[in-house]
């Protein structure tokens, strides 16, 4: 069988392959509440694949480190005892990624996201798909800047020792798509998560996916 078109596929995580904006909803609404801020904006509407602290900019642009520091860890406590009971993988996600783990030779595969990557890792297993991915990693709780800074992107890809060219990334914002370019990879928009269609079209992303198993044939395409 031939190589698939790309060596690499980075995903998103939240809106990409799992459905988990009840969890950050209720664990949001908790942690706000916990710093007294009562935002103007409706919490699930901030659930926008944004790592924390820009979350709570918009939520509380008057606030203080301090303040933020006590939300993070209201926030991560929270979500923590929520135990990801509401979270939920998105149609043909399971299906997708086991079609791609039979590949020989196969796409090698890891998550690049805004949480934590213990936290990201306790939700793919959680979830059931841990074993499909060589790397699970996150920005939260480190010195690596944010999708859509594209530094994560280059550190998995230095793993994978693949070229840019041949990597795709996978995401549902538009941070996930100029990431994916500012790091020189393919970009695929997932059109079912938090970000808005006309914006990640805007973007120009190298593909469009109605859902997950859209990538099975573009892998081979070529």
């Amino acid at each position: 069988m031939r190589a698939p078109r790309f060596a690499a596929v980075l995903f998103d995580l939240d809106g990409t392959l799992a459905d988990s904006a009840r969890d950050i909803t209720l664990a949001l609404e908790f942690a706000l509440a916990d710093v007294g801020v009562h935002t103007e904006h409706p919490v699930h509407r901030l659930v926008d694949g944004s790592p924390l602290e820009a979350i709570f900019a918009l939520a509380a642009p008057e606030s203080t480190a301090a303040e933020f520091e006590r939300f993070a860890s209201a926030y991560r406590a929270r979500y923590e005892v929520l135990g990801h009971r509401n979270t939920r993988l998105y149609p043909g996600v399971r299906e997708t990624l086991e079609a791609l783990s039979l590949l020989r030779p196969g796409p090698w595969l890891a998550v690049a996201t805004a949480k934590r990557s213990v936290t990201a890792r306790s939700v793919c297993r959680h979830l059931g798909i841990e074993q499909h991915f060589r790397a699970i990693e996150g920005t939260a709780g480190t010195r690596i800047p944010p999708k859509p800074a594209p530094d994560l992107l280059h550190l998995l890809r230095r793993r994978c020792e693949s070229p840019p060219e041949r990597c795709l990334l996978v995401g549902d914002t538009l941070r996930d798509v100029l990431a994916g370019k500012a790091a020189g990879m393919r970009t695929a928009a997932a059109t079912w998560g938090h970000g808005r269609r006309e914006e990640l079209i805007h973007a120009k992303p190298d593909h469009v996916l109605e859902d997950l198993e859209d990538l099975l044939p573009l892998l081979n395409d070529g």
